[in-house]
């Protein structure tokens, strides 16, 4: 569990995608049992997952990979729990600020070398399901 306050369990669904069944059938079972978290049972479920817009690591959950799981499970009456999926997406409609790190080492380095902020903006995809496009500007400058 990332987060319980007042009978509402959130996770925040941003590793490999086998890790949303475990915690949805976790979350059920703390469901059903009235499991006291923080001082109250559970009595909600919210799953924040990024969406598919982005590129990110390989065997990373997305939001509309989710979508689709967890609307199967539903179809074959697997939850009595509420339960309320949370996509997060960038706007592809203006510039924001971008931080592109270096690291040590090309993999698996967690040795920061440097950070540089820079201007981006995000261009949809070709498609409603394709990838967004990431369009570089300047350096921002402090100040």
């Amino acid at each position: 569990m990332d987060f319980v306050k007042n009978g509402l369990l959130v996770e925040a669904q941003f590793s490999n995608y086998p890790f949303l069944l475990n915690n949805v059938v976790r979350s059920e079972l703390f469901f059903k049992a009235r499991t006291p978290l923080a001082g109250h049972p559970v009595r909600a479920v919210v799953i924040i997952a990024k969406a598919h817009m982005f590129d990110a690591s390989n065997s990373t959950l997305y939001y509309e990979q989710a979508v689709k799981q967890l609307n199967s499970l539903a179809a074959n009456d697997v939850f009595d729990s509420p339960i309320r999926l949370v996509g997060l997406f960038e706007r592809t409609d203006g510039t924001f600020n971008a931080r592109f790190n270096e690291y040590h080492a090309a993999r698996y380095s967690r040795t920061l070398v440097k950070a540089t902020l820079r201007c981006a903006n995000a261009r949809a995809g070709r498609s409603a399901d394709s990838r967004c496009r990431i369009e570089l500007g300047d350096e921002v400058r402090p100040g």
